[in-house]
């Protein structure tokens, strides 16, 4: 975590440094303001950590109830940039309290799945009530990135806590059918092997009656589905498409971040010597494109580099998860471990023109005292079940 934050704030000056002094500005401003994210950051980790996780679950009320309040009140009175209303302005600095909501959401799923072995018709209801509801309140904002985070953080905990395969398998396939959909043919290939693998596994009439009536119902529905997407969010999926239909429009952010990413080559341009990033060809390469910065200026190495930082902070909470002493904390940090592995999936994929451009940022990384310090607490919580996997006899 400490390598990915100093790798973050040079990469923030970077990318931030050259525009400020042309604006005849402080170039050390986003620095400094990440910096204290950082120190804030810090306090919360550690008491996070301090605390036994366990008391988080007797939480779980107050925590979700602050979250749907700081949601609401953000459609109300937060203040906009870019037609997204997602931020309070607290003088100097500003707050996403979609941010926060992750993590929330996280230790509100651990406790739910930890008291529920296996989910009955209403506890399926009662769950998807559960994050439907900041679902639908975030999407409102508008900020579909974090709204999928939601979606994935559910499906992640539920393929950890294995309590029900029905509700799994009645999320995950709708959304193949949306991704298939678009090809008539190709959909058509998918429900019938659909239809194969429940045969093979004698599925019950509710299961084939559930699962391939909301996969069709999916399927007919993607035309409404598609009218209810902000005009920009639908101008992104048919540019990550086509990136050339528009390359001045929406595909433009795409097109300047692959040209970025391949320039830098192996080795990089050197530290503040790329330059689609020292001229700013790239629209917010400071947080959501920041790993095109990256790539630009420390090539090949630098990037996976990066990955494999990544990689290991993911692959010790799924350790921490596996060795941890009750099942709410393996759910809280199996939680955090997909929770995380899905932002670096996104947010690379994205600069990489692999994906749809979402506002995602990259964690630890991006400039965003709302998501680094989301981000630390993660760690703390982490860091509170791994210091209680056994307990200490005197």
């Amino acid at each position: 975590m400490s390598a990915l934050i100093i790798i973050g704030l040079l990469a923030i000056f970077s990318s931030t440094g050259s525009m400020q002094i042309k604006l005849g500005l402080d170039s050390l401003v986003y620095l400094k303001r990440q910096f204290i994210a950082f120190l804030v950051g810090a306090v919360g980790m550690a008491l996070f950590c301090y605390f036994d996780y366990q008391h988080f679950k007797k939480a779980v009320p107050y925590f979700y109830g602050i979250m749907l309040i700081f949601l609401i009140a953000i459609l109300f009175a937060g203040t906009g940039s870019q037609g997204a209303q997602r931020w309070f302005q607290l003088g100097f600095f500003s707050f996403q309290p979609s941010e926060i909501s992750k993590i929330i959401m996280v230790i509100c799923l651990a406790s739910f799945f930890s008291k529920r072995k296996n989910l009955g018709s209403w506890d399926s209801l009662a769950l998807l009530s559960l994050v439907g509801l900041p679902f639908i309140l975030i999407f409102k904002q508008p900020d579909l990135g974090t709204a999928l985070v939601f979606v994935f953080i559910l499906v992640g905990m539920l393929t950890s806590s294995w309590s029900s395969p029905r509700l799994l398998a009645l999320l995950v396939t709708p959304m193949l059918s949306m991704l298939f959909r678009p090809v008539l043919i190709l959909w058509i290939i998918y429900l019938l092997l659909l239809c194969l693998i429940l045969f093979l596994r004698r599925s019950s009439f509710i299961d084939w009656l559930l699962i391939l009536g909301i996969n069709i119902g999916v399927g007919v529905a993607m035309p409404l589905i598609w009218g209810m997407l902000k005009v920009y969010q639908r101008q992104r999926i048919l540019s990550f498409l086509n990136p050339a239909s528009d390359p001045y429009g929406a595909g433009y952010h795409s097109i300047q971040s692959m040209i970025a990413i391949g320039s830098g080559g192996f080795f990089g341009k050197g530290f503040l010597h790329g330059t689609q990033t020292q001229l700013q060809f790239i629209p917010e390469q400071h947080s959501d494109f920041i790993f095109s910065a990256l790539g630009e200026e420390f090539g090949f190495i630098g990037a996976i580099t990066v990955v494999f930082l990544f990689a290991i902070v993911i692959w010790r909470a799924l350790k921490i998860s596996s060795e941890a002493i009750d099942g709410f904390g393996s759910l809280l940090a199996s939680g955090i471990a997909v929770m995380t592995a899905f932002h670096v999936f996104a947010n690379i994929g994205m600069t990489l023109g692999l994906l749809p451009v979402v506002g995602i940022p990259l964690p630890f990384i991006s400039y965003g005292g709302s998501s680094l310090l989301m981000h630390m607490i993660a760690i703390g919580i982490l860091q509170s079940v791994a210091m209680r996997r056994q307990k200490i006899i005197f």
